[in-house]
């Protein structure tokens, strides 16, 4: 009987380790990628990194898995990284505003040619596919974020008209074009809305 119940508790073990009916790669890799989630609302970047690496070793077509490897290495300054994420992500066929407003500042921030054009293409797009975009795991960016992104890239291409236009989208006080101090009156209404609504 003794013999019997060991038996019995060793199958259980047994099966209790092969999960429920169903499970795939892809089910594994969504696991994963939700502990990888997880651990980037923590601010615990270099393990989500490496969570999110865990689920495309399983599955490197699971397109949530870069995404989460494009904010996670953005949060980390590693802008390369996130920028070829990002791609990753959109190429397996991600088709929400995350990853375009995650390459949003990351094009910004990124020291090469054409990055404002590149910044200003990813922060339309995201704001193409929903208008008042809030990213889930980090609420604190959101469209005003993107907003701001526009009006600072088109700054940095001197195009001040379009950036005084995105200025006045935000709520903000517009610059004067006909004041000496038009540039400068400009740059520091963006900072001024970087201050209240950036992340």
């Amino acid at each position: 009987m003794r013999a019997m119940i060991l038996g019995l508790i060793s199958v259980g073990l047994i099966c209790y380790g092969c999960g429920g009916g169903g499970g795939g790669p892809s089910d594994t890799a969504e696991s994963l990628t939700a502990d990888g989630w997880a651990l980037f609302e923590q601010g615990k970047y270099d393990e989500a990194i490496e969570k999110f690496g865990e689920a495309l070793e399983l599955d490197d077509t699971y397109a949530d898995a870069y995404n989460g490897l494009g904010w996670s290495y953005a949060k980390l300054d590693q802008l390369s990284d996130a920028l070829s994420a990002f791609a990753d992500c959109i190429s397996n066929g991600m088709d929400t505003a995350d990853p375009y407003a995650g390459q949003a500042p990351v094009y910004r921030d990124y020291d090469h040619a054409n990055h404002f054009e590149n910044a200003i293409s990813a922060a339309t797009m995201a704001l193409s596919k929903d208008r008042r975009y809030v990213f889930s795991h980090e609420t604190t960016f959101d469209w005003h974020d993107l907003m701001i992104i526009l009006a600072q890239s088109y700054f940095g291409l001197s195009n001040y008209t379009s950036a005084n236009t995105w200025v006045d989208s935000l709520g903000g006080t517009p610059a004067d074009p006909e004041s000496e101090t038009f540039v400068s009156d400009l740059a520091a209404e963006i900072e001024n809305l970087e201050d209240l609504y950036g992340d």
